[in-house]
């Protein structure tokens, strides 16, 4: 990912479509670049099976052809308005665009240009203000500040109305930023680890010749041959719990379904992690992949399950949105409720990979007041640094502090400031990672009032497409300025 691509595409692509008299040519030639870019960003991805890959570029299509609707927002509603309007146009639209698209189940924030601007921590506090919607507006903001300046043959004089707002905003984020990570109280803390299971392990346990879509009706005989690769994989998580147990740690959280099991022995596995917890006085979040006898499609469940330090099971969460399409076809929807437990470590909460691209999901943990964040990921190639700055976003979004167990890519330790306070890339460190995690989360904005700024993106830019046809009747076609779509 590189941040300040993030800003110059859509400079150069709002130039070419103002630039471009017709829009019948504009936009599909945006839609292509888009298509173009989203292709190379995926190179490496899962080539296993011509649906997969039918299934992405469709995707890609579809959302590409959506990341061109501000554009055409700008050439249908700015030509019309007075200056000042003009440069909100493009931003409103940015993320009024963007917002639509994460309430949708197959394209959520997935690719959003706002988890690219990992490069400065400073700046993406202003999340916990307006969400990303406050970084994407600013992003769009400096487009049309930097097309308005373009426009003006780079005169300052000329333009200054359009830069001078732009960039006294800008230096606000920033001061607010700086400000917010340098007086940020300390907290106390608690010695967490994630612990992973190591990638052959991992592997073996749906190696050929098992079979995704039929292994719910698999009989008994089939289910016992896999049993031994599954337990490999369990003795595996629970003796490097034990490591993480005796080196101090009291909160521990393994990789998303680190351990697949049957469900005759999905029980029996809980109870041997419980008598871990007990012994040690510590909490374990177990993830579980639970393979069911469920006659039909979904059959495996994708859990997170917390034991106390009594031994006690104090939740069991699943999945609320597994990927479209391969999760989604052998893994039931969980009820969407974020739990949250009382514990000695502040509040707890927790979310599973996928649905940290969710904002309005994860902000039930912001809602809750949740100091802390279990987040057992596994990650997909090559989205694997993507997915990290997802999650690190929601956790400053939100102001909590998060334990991310991740199977590809790196685990991660994180304040709800969004400092990584412990990193460790996948398959290194003997899959056990301890570090030390604040307790005690911080309360946001965001959190409070939740998408209310794209709420307000989208009905600004309402009034300005209405403001902009009523100045349309009011002179004609003819008078209205500009070249619209045509």
């Amino acid at each position: 990912m590189i941040p300040l691509a993030a800003w110059l595409a859509p400079i150069v692509l709002l130039r070419f479509s103002r630039l471009t008299r017709s829009g019948w040519v504009a936009l599909p030639a945006i839609t292509g670049a888009e298509i173009i870019g989203g292709a190379i960003a995926s190179r490496g991805g899962d080539r296993s099976s011509v649906f997969l890959v039918a299934f992405a570029y469709a995707w890609l299509a579809v959302h590409s052809a959506i990341a061109a609707l501000p554009y055409a927002a700008d050439r249908w509603i700015r030509p019309r308005l007075g200056a000042a309007a003009r440069a909100l146009v493009f931003p409103l639209a940015f993320v009024t665009v963007e917002w639509l698209t994460s309430l949708s189940r197959v394209f959520n924030t997935t690719a959003s240009s706002a988890y690219s601007q990992d490069d400065s921590l400073a700046f993406m506090q202003i999340v916990s203000l307006f969400g990303m919607w406050g970084l994407l507006f600013l992003i769009g903001w400096g487009a049309s500040t930097a097309n308005a300046l373009w426009e003006a043959s780079f005169s300052l004089k000329r333009a200054r109305r359009a830069v001078v707002p732009f960039v006294a905003v800008m230096a606000a984020t920033l001061v607010f930023g700086g400000a917010r990570l340098a007086f940020a109280p300390a907290a106390p803390t608690v010695k967490a680890a994630t612990v992973t299971i190591d990638r052959d392990l991992f592997e073996a346990t749906v190696a050929p010749p098992f079979d995704w879509l039929a292994f719910n009706r698999a009989d008994d005989a089939t289910r016992a041959a896999l049993r031994p690769r599954l337990e490999a994989g369990v003795a595996q998580l629970l003796a490097r719990t034990e490591m993480a147990l005796a080196a101090g740690a009291k909160l521990i959280g393994w990789q998303e379904t680190a351990a697949r099991v049957l469900e005759e022995d999905r029980q029996a596995t809980i109870d041997r992690a419980a008598a871990l917890a007990k012994r040690r006085g510590a909490y374990i979040q177990v993830a579980l992949g639970v393979f069911t006898r469920a006659p039909e499609r979904p059959y495996y469940l994708d859990q997170s399950i917390l034991i106390d330090d009594r031994g006690e099971v104090v939740w069991s969460y699943d999945k609320t949105e597994p990927v479209i399409p391969g999760e989604a076809i052998v893994t039931p929807r969980g009820p969407g409720r974020l739990p949250i437990a009382e514990t000695p470590f502040g509040r707890l909460s927790t979310a599973i990979c996928n649905d940290f691209h969710f904002p309005a999901l994860i902000r039930q943990a912001g809602r809750t007041r949740a100091d802390i964040v279990m987040a057992p990921y596994n990650s997909v190639t090559p989205f694997e640094a993507q997915d990290a700055t997802v999650s690190i976003l929601r956790a400053v979004e939100n102001g909590y502090a998060m334990a991310r167990a991740t199977g590809n890519g790196a685990s991660l330790i994180v304040d709800g400031y969004g400092r990584i306070l412990g990193s460790q890339p996948y398959g290194e460190g003997g899959g056990v990672m301890i570090a030390d995690l604040p307790i005690r989360g911080v309360a946001t904005l965001y959190g409070r009032i939740g998408d209310a700024f794209a709420y307000l993106c989208a009905a600004a830019l309402v009034a300005l497409a209405a403001w902009s046809r009523r100045k349309i009747a009011a002179r004609g076609p003819a008078e209205g300025g500009g070249h619209g779509f045509e």
